[in-house]
């Protein structure tokens, strides 16, 4: 009769060194075999687990990096937009005080630069001043006018830039031989502009973006240049050596449009200058220096 097989109670572990010592025998009973194939099944897990984590790990760190870089674009973004916003605020506060010392009032939404079209009655010379009325033994005297006499210069001010349209730029240099005067009194005459004494030969520049309407020879005022700038504006600059620039031509603020001289009835070299708006003339010193008051 066959003998009952019985069932295994230890697992024997020979380590056999390498050398000549004796191998050692370790005996291993079932149930600490089965603890060990169970810490090998959790050790295993535990390595799988630990392996995803590290992977999702990383990919939500490089993420998170993307996303960092991104948020710090967008709060540089909105630092230069919120300086920007500033910056505009404060240019906006100095336009508005610019129209305000010249007497154009606030913006109301609408362009402060309107474009320059040239209107049906600028097309015509018939709008020229009838300087002709003026009697010649009624102009004042040089030496009547020495009460004037005191350098006048332009400002360097930024803020000429942002009014390009309204003649704020002086433009020459020179001593203010003769002030504006709208007032007619028995045995004077009007003068609607200032007269400023200079070298003959001086570049005289544009006070403000425009086209020039007129360029040619007047009789009181010798070789004279009107520039139409829009919303109105008219300067006029007489007496000029020669005109550079020809009827039709565009100008912007500060370009060179004559040679100062002394044409017409004048008696020594100077720039007659006015400034005209709709129809009016206003003394240009309160555009040439307004913004010594801002």
């Amino acid at each position: 009769m066959a003998k009952k097989r019985t069932h295994r109670q230890f697992y024997r572990v020979l380590v056999i060194p390498d050398d000549k010592d004796e191998p050692m025998a370790f005996d291993l009973s079932m149930r600490t075999v089965n603890y060990l194939k169970i810490a090998a099944v959790i050790l295993a897990l535990h390595f799988i687990g630990g392996l995803i984590f590290y992977v999702q790990f990383f990919n939500v760190r490089e993420k998170n990096k993307k996303l960092f870089t991104v948020n710090r674009q967008l709060e540089e973004n909105m630092s230069k937009l919120n300086t920007l916003m500033a910056e505009f605020e404060v240019l906006q506060t100095g336009h508005d005080k610019i129209r305000n010392v010249l007497g154009l009032g606030t913006l109301n939404g609408q362009k402060a630069a309107p474009e320059i079209l040239i209107p049906e009655e600028a097309r015509t010379v018939n709008f020229l001043p009838d300087y002709g009325r003026i009697n010649q033994q009624n102009r004042r005297e040089e030496t009547e006018l020495e009460k004037y006499n005191f350098l006048i210069k332009n400002s360097n001010s930024p803020l000429h830039d942002h009014v390009k349209s309204i003649p704020t730029l002086l433009p020459v240099d020179g001593v203010l031989s003769a002030d504006y005067e709208n007032q007619t009194n028995i045995g004077t005459s009007q003068h609607r502009g200032i007269d400023i004494a200079g070298n003959k030969g001086d570049l005289v520049k544009a006070s403000a973006d425009g086209v020039v309407i007129f360029a040619g020879w007047t009789f009181d005022l010798g070789n004279l240049v009107i520039i139409y700038h829009g919303n109105g504006f008219y300067t006029y600059y007489g007496h000029n050596q020669r005109c550079l620039l020809p009827r039709g031509s565009f100008v912007k603020k500060g370009e060179s449009i004559a040679l100062l001289g002394s044409t017409g009835i004048s008696s020594a070299p100077h720039l007659h200058f006015e400034i005209w708006k709709d129809g009016i003339s206003y003394d240009p010193k309160d555009f040439i220096l307004a913004f010594s008051n801002i």
